[in-house]
């Protein structure tokens, strides 16, 4: 599990609004399918507008909040920015008891070159179960989306529709949840688990393994 510091991140996805996701998205994949970004009069002709100007103060937005880099005359001069590339962040999830889940992307974490091409996300912790392996209150763990890993791992977890961070090993009558905190006792869940992997229970499901942590630092 590597660490990581961040000093300084925008997180600020939920600023934009509907027409600057979707203008973001398109610049997106025209990056990954054709390896370049849009013209402004491709981005005219994707949303229909007449004027070049409204395509350029959509541009001009999206510059504002930090989501890509627009200079020099060339028509293709759009750059994306960390914020626009990175990991997914989902939303939060506890350290301490579960909370309640809710993947609503409001950021995103440049993690991507670290991790490969491994499905990977980002969720914030709350509390402090898991201080004695190193994953404090605020950091984001960066998890695997993986519906099975092996006993003793460090995973993110869904209790009832809520998630948690703890170390999950298989049991005869289901799983335990040990926190890494000697103040908190571990969860028992019932549920069924074959040798080839774990069948599907309506209280309880593996998200996936942390595989790093992020932490960020005040400058």
């Amino acid at each position: 599990m590597q660490v990581y510091t961040i000093v300084h991140m925008n997180l600020e996805l939920s600023s934009l609004t509907q027409r600057q996701r979707e203008a973001l998205e398109f610049i997106r994949e025209q990056v990954a399918e054709a390896g370049r970004p849009p013209t402004v009069r491709e981005i005219c002709g994707r949303f229909q507008y007449r004027s070049p100007r409204a395509g350029k103060l959509l541009l001009d937005a999206l510059e504002r909040k930090g989501y890509l880099k627009h200079t020099g005359r060339c028509s293709r001069n759009i750059t994306l920015t960390v914020a626009a590339t990175g990991v997914p962040i989902v939303g939060d999830v506890a350290a301490g008891q579960p909370i309640l889940a809710v993947e609503n992307i409001t950021g995103s974490l440049d993690l991507t070159t670290a991790f490969g091409e491994a499905e990977v996300f980002a969720v914030r912790v709350k509390g402090e179960s898991m201080i004695n392996c190193g994953i404090l209150n605020g950091d984001y763990v960066i998890v695997r989306r993986q519906p099975d890993v092996l006993n003793g791992t460090i995973a993110v977890a869904y209790l009832h529709g809520e998630a948690t961070v703890k170390r999950i090993y298989k049991t005869r009558s289901g799983y335990q949840l040990n926190a890494e905190n000697d103040s908190f006792a571990p969860i028992n869940v019932k549920g069924s688990h074959s040798a080839t992997g774990d069948e599907p229970t309506p209280d309880f499901r593996i998200a996936g393994p942390v595989v790093g942590v992020v932490r960020m630092m005040k400058p």
